[in-house]
């Protein structure tokens, strides 16, 4: 695995911008910390990590063509927002490129939305995208000490705090962020 997180890493410095390459760097450190809390080999909280935003920096009007091509179906919210596609663009390269473990996959797949079957290594990436070093809002400290004490707490809450945020912005919200969030009210 630490080879193909090499691999990545080379081509994130070619690819992104110097700004989303700092994020992805604090997202890889938020995530191997949790991943050491919550007992996840650090290497699989890593590869997440740094294949979440692969593609977050190239032109959005590619983002249709690639999804097309990658045979990914297209929600009405993706196609009016395309920058949305780029988790799952992400995650369908790595895995025809790297075979990436499902988790992981899935990781990469729902970062934006949230997923209702999430296992642990979905919580920490969508938790770590959120509260890395860089990430400064109201609440973001809360949320970087919950992580730490509930990563069920810290996925609800930050959740929570992105479909609010959507609201206030007249944002659409995505099927699996709604999907997400139902999911968590029944336990």
């Amino acid at each position: 695995m630490e080879e193909i997180i090499n691999e990545i890493k080379k081509t994130l410095k070619k690819i992104v911008s110097e700004y989303r390459l700092k994020h992805i760097m604090g997202v890889l450190y938020t995530a191997k910390m949790l991943a050491n809390k919550y007992n996840i080999e650090e290497s699989r909280a890593e590869l997440a990590a740094v294949g979440h935003d692969l593609f977050r920096d190239i032109k959005p009007y590619k983002f249709l063509k690639i999804a097309k091509v990658y045979g990914i179906k297209i929600s009405f919210e993706e196609e009016k927002n395309p920058i949305l596609l780029h988790g799952k663009i992400a995650a369908e390269y790595l895995k025809r490129e790297y075979n990436i473990p499902d988790d992981i996959y899935e990781a990469i797949y729902y970062h934006t939305s949230g997923y209702k079957y999430y296992g642990l290594i979905g919580k920490i990436l969508f938790v770590s995208d959120s509260i890395e070093p860089t990430r400064n809002y109201d609440k973001v400290e809360y949320f970087r000490k919950i992580a730490f004490h509930d990563i069920n707490k810290a996925y609800k809450e930050i959740l929570k705090n992105k479909i609010i945020y959507s609201l206030n912005k007249n944002h659409f919200l995505l099927n699996n962020t709604v999907e997400a969030w139902n999911n968590i009210l029944q336990y």
